[in-house]
């Protein structure tokens, strides 16, 4: 038994650091990563200038990883003296101008956006040359670095609770030092292990095949049919689908994606019509799922929920016309980065675009109400539809982050008269 956990641990110990012999500078942006998470738990500090380091740093570990995989085949006298200066210039781009953002919440939606746009624009950038059936190998390297990257958290945790207990007490920054380390030293440099090298060629691992083949699949075909099965009991009742059809089908067509991107580019794949099939079921259960989201549109506002389903499924949709056409994938990598940057750090962000909405609705229902003198809200006493419609508005820009952000949006949710009707 403990010769098979001394070899287990040498072979993890040795995949990482081939990892971080081949990603030099991704290994490096991913110790500093862990550096500044642990400085942060230490300190205790969690205001925008640490936050918006964390996701500099995280956003130009991932730059650095997709540089290092684009030069890999490049000499290692170009390579040493080129690999950090794209990720140093991003981390300090992002760095100053994420802190021209006084609000956390758009620090966070502002860094989560770069960081998925920063992964988008690799997996586009490396399906070059051929190395378009990259995505299912990393798919799966990521799977096996989050377990790896559990099961190290574990046995620290494990080794910190024994300290505590039967030695001195630790305070909690050990056990989040602890998380830090397993994911961004040993967790990452397992996943940075799985790239194959550049001349290396490109299949679909076995296992992956074979999972998505006799248990994705048919628990797949188990949830359209429920999902048919619910479109036909409305039909049948005559009612409207409700709102939480939108998240079911949301995840339905995201399902298809997930499929496509793993294995649509399969030569057991590419020449058959399975996803032209798949695509065809999809399109009743879209077009409700689209009903539903009009409907809950028309009845509530737009919410940053409602907005980020639909431009998953604005996503999702393009996939399933990509895969029903049998196109390749590698352009829908754009489409992803620049959805992300539309709805992350762009004026029709996920939280400005929503309060705007709900402002909008506020201003006609108060105007309905005849609540509205010379631009200023005053009392009245609205009725039935016009009262719910005034009420979960205010609620909705009463608790969005964008009131620490717009001055009109912050009179609204201070307005002595709406919080009377509230």
């Amino acid at each position: 038994m403990m010769n098979t956990l001394w070899q287990w641990s040498i072979h993890w110990v040795y995949r990482a650091r081939r990892g971080m012999v081949r990603f030099r500078a991704a290994s490096f942006w991913g110790f500093l990563l862990f550096l500044c998470w642990s400085g942060m738990s230490i300190s205790g500090r969690d205001d925008i200038r640490m936050l918006s380091l964390l996701l500099a740093l995280g956003a130009s570990t991932l730059l650095a990883a997709g540089w290092d995989i684009i030069r890999e085949g490049q000499k290692k006298g170009e390579r040493s003296l080129l690999r950090y200066i794209p990720s140093v210039a991003a981390c300090i781009l992002i760095w100053g101008g994420l802190q021209f953002m006084a609000v956390n919440d758009y620090i966070v939606m502002a860094g989560v956006g770069l960081v998925t746009a920063f992964m988008s624009i690799d997996l586009y950038v490396v399906s070059q040359n051929n190395r378009s059936g990259l995505f299912p190998i990393l798919f799966l390297g990521a799977l096996q670095a989050a377990g790896v990257s559990i099961l190290s958290m574990a046995a620290l945790s494990l080794c910190l609770a024994a300290v505590d207990v039967m030695l001195i007490s630790l305070p909690w920054y050990w056990w989040s030092m602890a998380a830090a380390c397993s994911i961004c030293i040993v967790g990452w440099n397992w996943f940075l292990a799985s790239v194959p090298e550049a001349d290396m060629p490109l299949r679909v691992p076995l296992s992956l095949k074979k999972l998505c083949q006799r248990v994705l699949f048919p628990v797949y075909g188990l949830y359209l049919l429920i999902l048919y099965v619910y479109i036909g009991k409305f039909l049948w009742l005559g009612t409207m689908p409700s709102g939480t059809m939108n998240w079911f089908g949301t995840l339905a067509l995201l399902g298809y994606v997930l499929f496509y991107f793993l294995l649509g580019e399969t030569e057991e794949v590419k020449g058959k019509s399975f996803f032209l099939y798949i695509g065809l079921t999809l399109l009743p259960i879209v077009t409700v799922q689209l009903l539903g989201v009009y409907i809950r549109y028309e009845t509530y506002g737009l919410t940053t929920l409602r907005y980020l389903s639909m431009v998953c499924t604005v996503f999702g949709l393009a996939s399933l016309f990509q895969g029903m056409r049998r196109k390749p994938i590698r352009n829908l990598w754009l489409l992803a980065s620049a959805l992300a940057l539309l709805v992350t750090v762009t004026p029709a962000n996920a939280i400005d675009v929503p309060v705007q909405n709900q402002k909008i609705r506020l201003y006609v229902a108060l105007e309905h109400a005849n609540m509205l003198q010379d631009g200023h809200i005053v009392e009245g006493n609205p009725e039935g539809h016009t009262r719910q419609q005034i009420q979960s508005a205010w609620q909705y820009i009463r608790q969005s982050p964008a009131v620490y952000a717009d001055r009109e949006v912050k009179a609204l949710a201070d307005s002595p008269v709406l919080a009377r009707l509230g």
